[in-house]
């Protein structure tokens, strides 16, 4: 059940101090004095979260911790959408609703999208010899058999996929209504009020951007995971898979003038570590059921290795737009992505001030690119109190 608790703040100023507070984030967003000190009400911050999701992934991080920021009266989370890259559709929605189902939260709404890029999908085996080896495939990889799989036999009933889920079947079903034309619906119903997280491919977007442009005057912006921006890709040399899987998808989605649009892309995703002492503190605190999943899911794992760790990728994205004191270095530019098919298809491409180009102005800046700021350090410290309470805190 959804209890909304009106927050005192949805978010510390800019300006504050980085200093981490003394009470935990999720405290803090239910403190009833702090509430009555607040002497107006902030606009409400809706999202909408498009997604290649999995289990147990970033994606299930960035949905347990939307979940719980809507439960604390932090924003009001309005749906699932479910997208292609790690996944395909149908598995992706599987694993969302079920996920969903087992922290009891299957009230939040779930919507099919499309898996298939915008130029349809690629011959890896073919890219592969021609370009090299990806470091990472996402859906297109058959894990079982160690190759690429065929595309055209990929699962599409949500509730019929070719194994047993992790977690079995869910007794919630999709909403009928499609990803993009409920992106559209809800943008429009809350003007100004709606971000959507792209972190999957950007093809649900692009489509919705397509179907109606006029969503873009609505939203409140755009908080993507992907690119990889000054440094190398983790799937051909120079792209991060996110935005590999449709490049021309999230090249509409980029080149669109929103309000705003924040990037969190390899440049920290892969520079922020999940390690041991993250999951013990989470062992300690654990009290819903989030945390449960969390600790049983990954206890084997640290068992047997007590060094492994991991990249954050995605749960950034919910963590610097609930608390956005947690970022502490973004940058301004101009982003797009290159969607020459060769062997920097897929590659972000940024353009910053310099002896004649001028962010601010836009003078110098390539024709129909869009200024977006990109997100390249956070305090760590604050992040991980955030994780924590954020994933543990019973609400």
């Amino acid at each position: 059940m959804k209890r909304k608790l009106m927050a005192a703040t949805l978010a510390v100023s800019m300006a504050a101090s980085m200093a981490v507070p003394a009470v935990s984030f999720a405290e803090e967003a239910t403190t009833e004095a702090a509430v009555e000190a607040t002497a107006e009400t902030p606009a409400v911050k809706r999202a909408i979260l498009d997604t290649d999701m999995s289990y147990l992934n970033d994606d299930a991080i960035v949905m347990f911790m939307l979940a719980q920021a809507d439960s604390l009266g932090e924003c009001d989370f309005l749906g699932v959408t479910t997208v292609g890259g790690n996944t395909f559709c149908a598995p992706g929605t599987t694993a969302a609703l079920r996920q969903l189902e087992l922290i009891g939260r299957s009230d939040i709404p779930v919507y099919m999208g499309t898996d298939i890029p915008l130029m349809g999908f690629r011959n890896m085996e073919a890219e592969s010899q021609i370009w090299g080896m990806p470091e990472y495939s996402g859906a297109y990889w058959d894990w079982n058999e160690k190759t690429f799989g065929d595309v055209t036999k990929r699962p599409t009933d949500y509730k019929n996929l070719p194994s047993e889920p992790k977690y079995g079947y869910a007794e919630t079903e999709a909403q009928d209504e499609h990803a993009i034309d409920f992106i559209i619906e809800q943008v429009h119903k809350y003007p100004g009020e709606v971000t959507i997280f792209v972190i999957g491919a950007g093809t649900n977007m692009a489509l919705a951007v397509r179907k109606d442009p006029t969503i873009v005057e609505d939203a409140a912006g755009v908080v993507y995971m992907g690119g990889a921006v000054d440094v190398p890709g983790n799937c051909n040399t120079t792209a991060e898979f996110n935005w590999y899987y449709d490049p021309e998808g999230i090249r509409i989605c980029l080149n669109a003038e929103w309000k705003n649009q924040l990037v969190v892309p390899n440049d920290i995703a892969e520079a922020v570590f999940y390690t041991k002492d993250v999951y013990d503190r989470i062992v300690e605190k654990q009290g819903n059921e989030i945390s449960k999943l969390i600790v049983e899911g990954q206890a084997q794992r640290f068992e047997e290795n007590p060094e492994a760790s991991s990249f954050v990728w995605d749960s950034i994205t919910a963590a610097v737009w609930l608390h956005p004191e947690i970022a502490t270095d973004i940058q301004e530019r101009y982003l797009t992505v290159d969607t020459n098919y060769g062997p920097g298809y897929g590659n972000a491409i940024s353009w910053w001030t310099s002896r004649n180009r001028d962010v601010e102005t836009g003078e110098g800046m390539p024709y129909g690119v869009q200024k977006c700021d990109i997100l390249f350090d956070i305090d760590r410290e604050a992040f991980w109190d955030f994780y924590v309470d954020i994933l543990t805190t019973n609400v």
